[in-house]
């Protein structure tokens, strides 16, 4: 079976490593990402992590250290942007899923 008429949005798993005071510790959510086409998906792998961010990430299921949900706001956007690394693993997870290629585990 094939399907041609795909959903909009899709959710992709994305992790980042966070540095801390004894080394490094994963962290991850859910993404849920805004689908392009092949021509427009080229045309994001030329640009900055954070542009792209702002364009095709529309929400997330994440939760913070005590484990309550963090809303998918301007500034908590703009708090994840400011994490070093976190826009280009965002990024990595998003152009991976949108193309259809699965990552072997």
């Amino acid at each position: 079976m094939f399907e041609l008429a795909r959903k909009e949005t899709f959710k992709e798993k994305v992790t980042v490593q966070v540095k801390t005071d004894s080394g490094w510790r994963e962290e991850h959510f859910i993404g849920i990402f805004k689908r392009v086409d092949d021509d427009r998906q080229r045309e994001l792998a030329s640009m900055n992590f954070k542009d792209v961010v702002d364009e095709v990430l529309i929400g997330w299921e994440m939760q913070d250290m005590e484990r309550k949900p963090v809303e998918f706001t301007p500034e908590n956007l703009a708090a994840f942007k400011s994490l070093p690394g976190a826009a280009r693993e965002a990024v990595l997870a998003f152009m991976g899923a949108n193309s259809g290629a699965k990552q072997k585990n």
